[in-house]
């Protein structure tokens, strides 16, 4: 992209500083600031509509190229202790997971441009290797030969005798099968090589490529796991090296070893502790897994909390990625009077533009108007950059799924290539070694949280908004129908809970509010329970446990098991390591949508969307006020801007069995779709060919109202399309009618019961 960019806050009130970051390959750029209010460029919609506001960011900043720098690593800070010019050892397990892709660092001091110190790495052939650099072109490499496996734990030895020269590598594999050819333990001389000292950090899964001003450069980055890493200042015996592999504590081999790093600790933090020194602790860079697996996990026991010594492991990746890190382009200070709403740093240069959304709301504590509309921001971070679809080898899947033909273009727009070619993965990705991606984070360029954005997998290939720019389909309908809101997000929700909630008579959705926190469940059920009204205005919401990690809400953790899902953590690795609560769905913790909202997740299709059908229920006198103007016989939402209905891509259903009030009135269904549209997969105990659309009565969406405690109420429509036909007929239509409805029965005093 000509530019991109992304900012430090996804939230702020007036007087807030947000900061933007901007790459740009022009030698100048501008910024305005500009209120969003419809980002969908289909024609058969309103079109884009923006509204520039002038402020003091107004204006020309120099360009800069910025890059991404994907990887994740520890980084022990330079210490005299770690600068071993004579005989050392260094040891490790570890879990290869691409040992043939490069070469690979383990534990190094490495300077690549110097050709200065040691490294143990995975070499260019899959085996074991030890680098010594006494500076310049002298540098002597060893390695086993012997290629590891991959997705196997071994455990890993490097012992440099200075006296002889010689090197012994031990690559010894946790399963003792007979005839392994990737078993290793060499003994080679190298000659006068030694390993000189440097300054740069220790690295564990990378090595340093030097500085470039504040930011530490690394390469060689990791794919797998590194668990129980040591480093002792003298060539340990085989024997020795024999004790560590059985178990034995790295101070009972060596009472002078210089670092033994246990990882079974901390798991929910960047801290990385040396139990020999703590001069030598570091952190982790970008967002590694912690509470993984180790090479002793036994199976008996699935929560790493019960038994830390089983999770010692570090799982790195070199596409991880936490903070992108750029420097600042400019800085915008919220105007005291700027009205709660979304609005953008809008970006160009010549032949590019960009925009960086943000969402203004009112100051903490206080409400400027009776509507709230909750942005659901853990989502948005949940798909940020998604790409799943750029592999062909999932042409067969992707067509069976899609309901098309699987093209293969993909990507074509600028932004989409951007995504790809920096590895920007999201929560539906999977990293190079085919691991699934558990962290997404906000601090970096989020390119498909734009509006003009289309999703290309959806409505047959032709593609509609999701998530972000699909909401501003309500954001403009509110706009148009002249509502006075405010707007709020997951994350503000995350950190302030039900006071967030409380002044407001009605709080709205967007399309998709999938991905929720156990603080954000809990703050709505106690709105509701004091009588708050809520508009669950999408489908396929509070589904997924996501977990915000500690003091760090710019990032987000899901582990996902047994759902409809593009990924599965493996076993042993449900538990988040953020927050120590068990993953996977909310209905598998006794919390299924049903029970807040009277509809959960039942269906997803990617072909089209359909209109409602009015049941019996809709004529019941409650709902009424709901139906007023809507005759008892129209279909409702014919038509829309998300696969051309208002019932489906992702549709919900009620269910008593799951939660439904009993009192709820289900008053239309969307449905006879597809088989494109399947039921879902957690509620799927065998197949019998009966779970297409076509056939299974459960794959539905349903149009429901409830009324709540203290004269509260829920109104929910079951499917993400539904905001994509309020502006049909130039928002005369029946789905906006309903809505409008609804809404301004909860935004009055008119008691609901």
């Amino acid at each position: 992209m000509k530019i991109v960019g992304y900012a430090d806050k996804i939230s702020a009130q007036p007087g807030d500083k947000v900061r933007f970051m901007v790459s740009c390959e022009q030698p100048t750029y501008k910024a305005q600031l500009t209120k969003l209010i419809h980002g969908d460029i289909n024609p058969d919609g309103p079109g884009v509509k923006e509204k520039a506001i002038r402020s003091a960011i107004d204006g020309s900043y120099p360009g800069k190229v910025q890059k991404i720098h994907s990887g994740s690593y520890v980084a022990i800070k330079d210490n005299k202790a770690l600068r071993l010019d004579g005989s050392f050892t260094l040891a490790a397990w570890v879990y290869p997971t691409t040992p043939m892709l490069r070469a690979q660092g383990l534990l190094t001091k490495w300077s690549a441009k110097g050709g200065k110190g040691y490294a143990l790495v995975v070499d260019a052939d899959g085996g074991l290797g030890l680098w010594l650099g006494s500076g310049g072109d002298k540098v002597a490499k060893v390695s086993t030969g012997a290629p590891m496996r991959p997705k196997a734990w071994y455990f890993v030895a490097a012992s440099y005798d200075a006296a002889s020269g010689e090197v012994s590598l031990y690559q010894l594999p946790n399963s003792m099968w007979p005839r392994d050819a990737s078993r290793a333990a060499v003994q080679k001389p190298t000659g006068a090589a030694k390993a000189a000292q440097n300054a740069e950090p220790f690295l564990m899964a990378a090595w340093s490529e030097g500085t470039e001003g504040d930011r530490q450069m690394v390469g060689g980055c990791y794919n797998g796991k590194i668990e129980a890493p040591a480093v002792f200042a003298r060539a340990l015996s085989r024997q020795e090296i024999e004790r560590l592999q059985k178990g034995t504590k790295a101070s009972e081999v060596d009472p002078e070893v210089v670092a033994a790093w246990n990882f079974a600790r901390d798991f929910s933090n960047d801290q990385i502790r040396n139990a020999a020194s703590s001069r030598l602790n570091g952190k982790t860079v970008n967002r590694p897994c912690k509470a993984m697996t180790g090479h002793n996990w036994s199976g008996e026991e699935p929560n790493y909390k019960h038994a830390p010594e089983q999770y010692g492991a570090i799982y790195f990746h070199d596409d991880d990625l936490d903070d992108a890190g750029w420097d600042v382009g400019f800085e915008l200070t919220v105007p005291k009077d700027l009205k709660s709403g979304v609005y953008a740093a809008k970006l160009t240069t010549a032949g590019g533009e960009d925009y960086v959304p943000f969402f203004v709301r009112p100051p903490k504590g206080t409400a400027t108007a009776p509507v709230l509309f909750l942005v659901p921001t853990a989502s948005y971070m949940a798909y940020a950059n998604i790409h799943v679809f750029k592999d062909s080898r999932l042409k067969e899947l992707g067509e069976r799924v899609t309901g098309h033909p699987w093209k293969f273009e993909y990507p074509v727009t600028e932004p989409d290539k951007y995504i790809v070619n920096n590895k920007l993965n999201s929560l539906y990705d999977r990293h190079t070694d085919g691991s699934g991606v558990s962290y997404s984070s906000r601090l970096r360029p989020i390119l498909n949280m734009r509006p003009k954005y289309v999703s290309p997998l959806l409505w047959l290939g032709k593609g509609c908004p999701h998530q972000f720019n699909a909401d501003l389909h309500l954001v403009d309908w509110l706009d148009e129908m002249g509502y006075n809101y405010d707007v709020a997000t997951d994350e503000d929700l995350q950190l302030e809970g039900a006071k967030l909630l409380k002044p407001y008579h009605a709080v709205l959705t967007g399309s998709h509010p999938e991905y929720w926190s156990g603080q954000m469940l809990d703050s709505l059920e106690a709105y509701l329970a004091d009588g708050g009204r809520h508009m669950y205005l999408g489908g396929n919401g509070y589904y997924w446990v996501t977990s915000f990690a500690p003091e760090s809400p710019h990032c987000v953790e899901v582990r996902r098991w047994r759902g409809t899902e593009a990924w599965e953590a493996e076993p042993g690795e449900y538990y988040h390591a953020t927050t120590g609560e068990l993953g996977g769905l909310w209905r598998f913790r006794g919390r299924p949508p049903q029970k807040l909202v009277g509809v959960g997740f039942t269906s997803q299709g990617f072909d089209y969307s359909l209109p409602y059908k009015q049941s019996k229920e809709s004529q019941d006198p409650r709902a009424k006020f709901i139906f007023k103007g809507v005759g008892k016989d129209e279909p409702i939402g014919d038509f829309g801007l998300v696969q051309g209905g208002a019932g489906g891509f992702e549709v919900d259903r009620a269910d008593v069995e799951l939660g439904t009030p009993p009192h709820a009135l289900v008053m239309a269904t969307t449905t006879g779709f597809s088989d494109v549209y399947q039921h879902v997969i957690e509620e799927v105990l065998y197949m019998d060919g009966s779970h297409g659309g076509t056939i299974n009565p459960l794959v539905r969406g349903d149009l429901t109202y409830f009324e709540g405690p203290k004269g509260g109420g829920v109104f929910s429509v079951g499917s993400i399309s539904w905001c994509g036909s309020l502006s049909h007929n130039n928002y005369d239509n029946n789905v906006s009618r309903i809505t409008k409805n609804v809404l301004d029965r909860f935004v009055s005093e008119e008691e609901i019961r």
